[in-house]
């Protein structure tokens, strides 16, 4: 028994030595930091579909829409008196149709007893018909009337806020003019330009991503909301918006967005432990695993754990020996 703990202490011991005699070349990465300033998740125009005299605003930049959703309304009292309107034309025909009605039935059997002339009777439905039509041709007006009526009052999603006002109570608008401007802000968006190798790492990183509200000293999670399949010829970059809706410290535009991405570097540098180096006349040797030795160039401190080098023969995993414990 003695004997088989003491063969497995050295295989085990031996086992660990060769993990630890190699090290492999791992292409060295950089860490930049990409900027954008946070907007309202959607955001709208409101414009006036009916013209009018503006009769009461409800709200003013930087207001949360009540609920009931209205930014201004125009005066209805003309719209009203429209309605109203409608409506009498409409109980007049109604008694119109009344009488019709009646007398239809009346001649109906006076026809039918041969006590009265057919004609009398065509004409008599021929005026109830009229009237009929005249009835609903009214009823679409007031219904047409009803629904302009809606329109004087310009709404928007409740909970969104007013990022501009363009009108005062007793002002004169025209159809299309522009009201006010609202946004959602419960949520931001933080609009990114980012190059083809920024976005591959964004990318890996979206599972835990999280960015840097610089002005609060505070970190947020984040996620990817969409990417744009267009690609901007000028700035050779792509379109990503990221979307901001937990541990918001204020729900505003214009707050500094930080995220860091780990990109590689293009210099074709390499990190790898540093006591593979060996160190002969100023110059810096790595030792391949069939012996052959290749100097390389040792960039930055040599006192850390892992160094960067570069050579144009190293390829990432290549391994080479631990030249010191």
């Amino acid at each position: 028994m003695k004997i088989l703990s003491t063969v497995l202490f050295i295989l085990i011991s031996w086992s660990v030595y060769a993990e630890n005699t190699w090290t492999i070349a791992l292409p060295s990465h950089r860490q930049v930091t990409v900027t954008g300033f946070s907007r309202a998740r959607h955001s709208m125009i409101l414009s006036t579909e009916v013209d009018g005299k503006v009769g009461r605003v409800f709200a003013d930049v930087g207001d949360i829409i009540p609920e009931h959703g209205k930014v201004t309304c125009l005066d209805e009292t003309f719209i009203k008196i429209d309605i109203d309107s409608a409506k009498n034309e409409i109980a007049q025909y109604q008694i119109d149709i009344h009488y019709f009605k009646k007398q239809v039935e009346r001649y109906q059997k006076l026809v039918g007893k041969k006590s009265a002339a057919i004609s009398q009777l065509d004409d008599f439905e021929r005026q109830l018909g009229n009237a009929q039509r005249q009835a609903q041709l009214k009823k679409l007006k007031k219904y047409n009337l009803q629904e302009k009526q809606k329109r004087h009052c310009i709404k928007s999603p409740a909970g969104w806020r007013i990022i501009e006002r363009n009108v005062e109570s007793g002002q004169w608008l025209d159809i299309g003019t522009h009201v006010a401007k609202v946004g959602d802000y419960s949520k931001l968006l933080v609009p990114l330009a980012l190059s083809v190798q920024e976005l591959q790492a964004l990318k890996k990183k979206q599972h835990n991503l999280a960015v840097w509200l610089s002005e609060y000293n505070q970190e947020i999670p984040a996620t990817i909301e969409r990417i744009s399949p267009a690609f901007d010829e000028n700035s050779r970059k792509i379109q990503v918006d990221l979307l901001l809706d937990k541990k918001l410290p204020v729900h505003r535009g214009g707050l500094r967005v930080e995220v860091k991405l780990d990109l590689p570097d293009p210099s074709g540098t390499f990190l790898i432990s540093a006591n593979a180096l060996d160190k002969r006349f100023e110059e810096v040797w790595l030792e391949r695993k069939n012996g052959q030795p290749l100097r390389v160039e040792l960039l930055g401190n040599a006192e850390s754990s892992q160094v960067r080098i570069t050579s144009p023969e190293i390829k990432p995993g290549d391994q080479f020996k631990i030249m010191r414990p």
